[in-house]
This record gives structure tokens, C-alpha cells and sequence, in this order.
């Protein structure tokens, strides 16, 4: 099966109270990019693993996007103003996309 991940898009509560609306909007447009980069191969989960470093001027958050199958995972670093590390599902079931905290699965 073929997941394209472009039904309709949800968030939880938890993503919803740990993540910047503009954080959510940049995992989502990860998926374009993992995408592209598997040659429209995505896996139904995609796994996002966020970890904030640096001062408290100069924070950085660290994304690591991957999948299993097939195996792809991409880096991106971007500046943020609050301390994120969590680890973020999104699962496309077909009729709808699902962004939800690891430990709300």
C-alpha cells in the first residue's frame, strides 16, 4: 500500500500543548521532503525525535526524521525560543494523518 499522507490532518492534545503550531507545520512539511527523498516510498509511521540544545539566547532544536520502511531518516536544525525533546508519530491510516506524542500511542 502506497501512503501518501495527505488526508486530513489531526494533532492530539499532547502535540497540541508540547509543540508550536509552526513546529507542527514543519513536521508535516518533512514528509514532502521524505517524499522526495524515497521516491514516494513513505512508510505508514513516520518518527520524529526533537532535542532542543544550546544556551538560553542561542537555542537550537535538533529534528531527526526516519522511517523503517524503506529505511530513510533526514536531520534539520532550527532556532527556538523553548526547550523541546520529545519524540512525535505521525501515522497515515488512509482516510486521515495523525500527529501524536510517542507516549500517546
Amino acid at each position: 500500500m502506497e501512503y501518501k499522507f495527505d488526508g486530513k490532518k489531526y494533532v492530539t492534545r499532547g502535540i497540541a500543548k508540547t509543540l508550536p503550531p509552526d513546529v507542527q507545520l514543519f513536521l508535516f512539511m518533512c514528509l514532502n521532503i521524505m517524499h522526495d527523498k524515497t521516491t514516494g516510498q513513505l512508510d505508514y509511521l513516520q518518527v520524529f525525535k526533537l532535542e532542543t540544545t544550546g544556551e538560553e539566547n542561542s537555542k537550537l532544536l535538533h529534528i531527526r526524521h526516519e522511517q523503517e520502511q524503506p529505511e530513510a531518516h533526514m536531520d534539520y536544525v532550527m532556532p527556538t525560543e523553548i526547550e523541546i525533546n520529545c519524540k512525535v508519530y505521525i501515522i497515515d491510516d488512509v482516510d486521515h494523518v495523525t500527529m501524536l506524542l510517542a507516549e500517546e500511542y
